[in-house]
């Protein structure tokens, strides 16, 4: 009976073992753990990158039927737009600001029922069918990565909140005051999209494959930071430009306090930045390590670095600048 109850002693576990045992399945599984959330932004990523195609391939169906693209945001008044502008007007007083290019491209992405409900005769931040329509979450529109796409923009509501998304139209390669419409920018300077008109294919001289015309962008970190609307006509929204580098904006993913200029922003040091009091500039963004998706002007989707030299970015934002971008 001794022999037998000292042999059970011995097939049991000690303290210390138990503890061992403990402390490697605390390794295996602090080992485990990044990489699940590697492969889950992996899957978030590709899932990004589809979407940007997605876009490409709607605006690309969008010019084959009307010859040409989009406007950034289409302008319902006549010559004096009344844009906001950089004395912050609050958008919800501002009847001139028509759909975007993301709403007219909607019946593309299998959204025609949404599209036909737009009110042409109102503009976007009219209560009614437009207020439904800028509301709607458009899966398309999200970049899982963000944890912000897909909430509400709590500000200028008439009717509904506005929906937020992850993509906005390259403006062109400077800065671009409020009030001037694609038309009557420079050859030079020109985006793929712009305020009141898109381009034409035949426009980009520099060569689609070396031209942008849709950045990734990131929702605002509040229900009132306008960034990301993908139905609001506004920089930040669903416009970026004259980030690279000029004035204040060094480029992609700019964490400087100052860097963006939209009205009404929010401010978060080492992360993301604005300056309050304007609509002047924005710079592309995204949760992804390094760098953003961008969509070029062949439909092809490539992910450009946060460390792109401020010369090229600017090259690419250009459809005519005649620049030679090379290798990016």
């Amino acid at each position: 009976m001794v022999t037998s109850s000292i042999r059970d002693r011995r097939r049991a576990f000690t303290l210390i073992e138990l503890l061992v045992v403990i402390a490697i399945i605390a390794v295996l599984i602090a080992l485990l753990l990044p990489a699940v959330q590697q492969a889950r932004e992996a899957a978030r990523r590709t899932q990004c990158k589809n979407n940007v195609k997605q876009i490409g391939l709607a605006l690309h169906n969008y010019h084959d039927s009307l010859s040409r693209l989009p406007a950034a945001v289409i302008f319902r008044g006549g010559a004096n737009q009344n844009r906001p502008s950089n004395n912050g007007d609050a958008l919800f007083n501002n009847g001139n600001l028509g759909p975007t290019f993301l709403v007219s491209i909607l019946p593309y992405i299998d959204q025609a029922p949404l599209f036909n409900l737009l009110d042409l005769n109102n503009p976007m931040s009219a209560a009614g069918n437009n207020s439904t329509v800028r509301t709607a979450n458009i899966p398309g529109y999200i970049c899982p990565s963000d944890p912000n796409a897909g909430t509400k923009l709590n500000r200028w509501i008439n009717g509904a909140a506005w929906a937020r998304g992850d993509y906005a139209a390259a403006l062109g390669s400077q800065h671009f005051n409020v009030d001037t419409q694609w038309s009557s920018d420079s050859n030079s300077s020109k985006g793929a999209m712009g305020w009141g008109s898109g381009a034409r294919m035949a426009d980009f001289t520099d060569g689609t494959s070396n031209t942008v015309m849709v950045w990734e962008v990131l929702a605002g970190p509040a229900d009132t930071d306008s960034r990301g609307t993908w139905a609001m006509g506004r920089y930040g929204s669903t416009a970026v430009g004259g980030c690279d580098n000029q004035g204040d904006c060094y480029g992609i993913n700019e964490k400087g306090l100052d860097g963006e200029d939209i009205f009404g922003a929010v401010r978060q040091a080492g992360q993301i930045s604005a300056h309050q009091g304007a609509d002047y500039q924005a710079c592309p963004r995204s949760k992804h390590v390094g760098g953003v998706h961008a969509l070029m002007g062949d439909g092809a989707c490539r992910f450009i670095s946060e460390n792109l030299d401020y010369n090229v970015h600017r090259a690419l934002n250009s459809i005519s600048g005649g620049e030679t971008v090379g290798e990016f």
